[in-house]
């Protein structure tokens, strides 16, 4: 392998993929973000992942032999070892499909597959705020919701694929349908999808909100990246829905943190954005529910690497194999 040989890190969304070029010691020398397509078939999705890293190596002046691997990390269940994406439910048009043949085939390069979680659990570990945990926990909120687990510094899955999956733990029994088809999981209650609708709830209440202003009074422009914004500027209905939001989420905490015992929870994705109202409330539950775990709450903290955690952990991935 070349002294200079980098790894190639991808996490691929609902809406949109990150792609990076890594060196072993986390240094980014070249990234770029893409929309997820949503039509067609996996090799829509694959081919779109390779031209990006294509015009990347492209960009950072690299040949495609510096390569000494790529990490490609999907949103859902996925089987390492046959390299198939077996339940996506946030982007079915993977289920089945072989993802780690089909990119390597387009790239020429070996390719690494996990849960898109996992990945971001495994950046945060080595390069975010994670680093010198022995166990941590971590959870992602966006468009769906993730978690990944490390236990002796080491970030593990279990033999199905499913240690870290909170995002489908019941929350709320008869609570919102999930991707995944049962009702009231956490993902089904906090992700995107449901904190529009509670935003929607309260303003088809009749509730004045910023919210409305933001958006010019269209539902279909409200987004957490709104509801957010107008909980910053102080509304009553954005700062209810995110306090919901993290009441929810500090459940999840609760019930987890009983099953790794962690030295640190690290909470990131899009939602996370929201920032101390959201963590305010993650911390209020978690310290009026967890009693008997003795965890202390202001050990709940935000990933360091944000949104990129994921392309981070893919990458390393490569070097950790």
């Amino acid at each position: 392998m070349s002294e200079h040989a980098v790894a190639l890190g991808i996490d691929v969304g609902g809406t949109a993929f990150k792609i990076g070029l890594f060196d072993r010691e986390g240094a980014k020398i070249a990234a770029d973000k893409h929309p997820t397509p949503r039509k067609g078939e996996a090799g829509a999705v694959l081919a779109a992942i390779a031209q990006a890293a294509d015009d990347l190596l492209q960009h950072a002046g690299l040949p495609r032999e510096s390569l000494a691997g790529a990490g490609l990390g999907v949103p859902g269940r996925v089987d390492p070892d046959s390299g198939v994406a077996l339940n996506c439910p946030n982007l079915q048009v993977l289920d089945g499909v072989n993802v780690v043949l089909g990119l390597s085939q387009r790239i020429d390069t070996p390719v690494l597959l996990a849960n898109d979680a996992f990945c971001a659990t495994l950046g945060e570990l080595r390069y975010g705020a994670g680093q010198g945990a022995n166990n941590l926990l971590l959870l992602t909120l966006g468009t769906g919701v993730g978690g990944g687990v490390v236990i002796n510094n080491k970030a593990v899955r279990g033999p199905r694929q499913l240690m870290g999956e909170i995002g489908h733990m019941t929350i709320l029994p008869g609570g919102r349908r999930c991707g995944c088809g049962n009702f009231g999981c956490l993902e089904a209650m906090v992700a995107k999808e449901a904190m529009i609708e509670h935003a929607l709830r309260r303003l088809a209440a009749g509730r004045e909100s910023l919210i409305d202003t933001l958006t010019g009074g269209e539902d279909a422009k409200i987004s957490p990246k709104i509801i957010s914004q107008a909980a910053g500027e102080g509304d009553a209905v954005a700062l209810e829905v995110i306090a919901e939001t993290g009441t929810y989420v500090g459940i999840a905490i609760c019930n987890a943190v009983l099953m790794v015992d962690p030295d640190r929870v690290l909470v990131g994705g899009g939602i996370a954005a929201a920032g101390e109202p959201l963590f305010g409330a993650i911390r209020r539950t978690v310290k009026h529910r967890a009693c008997i775990s003795q965890f202390d709450p202001e050990k709940i903290l935000p990933t360091s690497l944000g949104n990129e955690a994921g392309v981070y952990g893919a990458a390393a991935m490569v070097w950790e194999e």
